[in-house]
């Protein structure tokens, strides 16, 4: 083989892998997440695993979806999804198989997951309506008495709570 023509084409060939820009020498495998809640201190799950309490910062796969549930005591469950969506290195003209086989190429949507918890309320919308605020009032109450709830986390609770049976 010629060295002369083998130098030029390594040349070129290295020009090229490098104007390309490996997406996973760039992005990496993972991705870091935040997720927040309001109120704060709700305990997260990530595809059923407690990875901890709210806020928090998470390291997913890029290439992977993730199935999220918030749960704080007095509030309603809140299940969410973040999905692996392609980022700007997916409509680059070179690309490499790499890419798509570790995940470089996606981004997890949203990058910033906030849920605003809603207040667990009575389902009964039959009778008297005085009442079931009462009642709704009384477990928020018997949380914070608990020590379940911090005092933030009450008075938003109770003021929900009203909000919802004013209209």
């Amino acid at each position: 083989m010629n060295i002369r023509f083998l130098l030029p084409t390594v040349m070129v060939g290295f020009a090229l892998v490098s104007a390309s820009g490996c997406a996973i020498a760039a992005k990496g495998r993972s991705q870091t997440v935040t997720v927040r809640s309001n109120p704060e201190g709700a305990t997260a799950l990530i595809n059923g695993e407690e990875v901890g309490k709210t806020p928090l910062r998470v390291s997913l796969k890029r290439a992977s979806s993730y199935n999220i549930e918030l749960r704080k005591p007095g509030f309603e469950n809140a299940p969410t999804v973040m999905l692996p969506v392609e980022n700007e290195y997916a409509k680059r003209f070179l690309r490499w198989g790499l890419d798509y086989d570790l995940g470089a190429m996606t981004d997890l949507t949203p990058g910033e997951l906030v849920v605003n918890l809603r207040p667990s309320l009575p389902t009964d919308s039959e009778g008297d309506r005085y009442l079931a605020l009462t009642y709704a009032v009384l477990q928020a109450d018997a949380l914070f008495a608990a020590k379940e709830i911090s005092s933030a986390d009450h008075k938003f609770l109770v003021s929900e709570i009203v909000k919802s049976y004013a209209n």
